[in-house]
């Protein structure tokens, strides 16, 4: 079975055989929290809006590896691909 989990490097850099570019460059764990921020949003709120808790995205925040599913939401979000109205929360 693949790995579900998406580190910070598959983040910036698409696998490899895949057609897809990335609109932008993708951010760095670091830079998730500094987005957040920006947003003025709690962490609650933030990643709610993902399918995950607060401790989850918390840890995220901190270079957790990120599950492939909410890594791909979050890049489409961040990317300007999805809104708020799109996802939950």
């Amino acid at each position: 079975m693949a790995n579900d989990f998406v580190t910070e490097a598959s983040l910036r850099e698409p696998a490899a055989g895949t057609l897809v570019k990335p609109v932008s460059p993708a951010l760095s764990v670091g830079d998730l929290k500094k987005y957040r921020i920006s947003k003025r949003e709690s962490q609650e709120k933030f990643w709610g809006r993902f399918g995950v808790t607060q401790s989850s995205g918390s840890r995220f925040e901190t270079g957790l590896a990120i599950p492939a599913p909410v890594a791909l939401l979050l890049k489409l979000y961040i990317n300007g691909k999805l809104n708020d109205g799109d996802l939950l929360g």
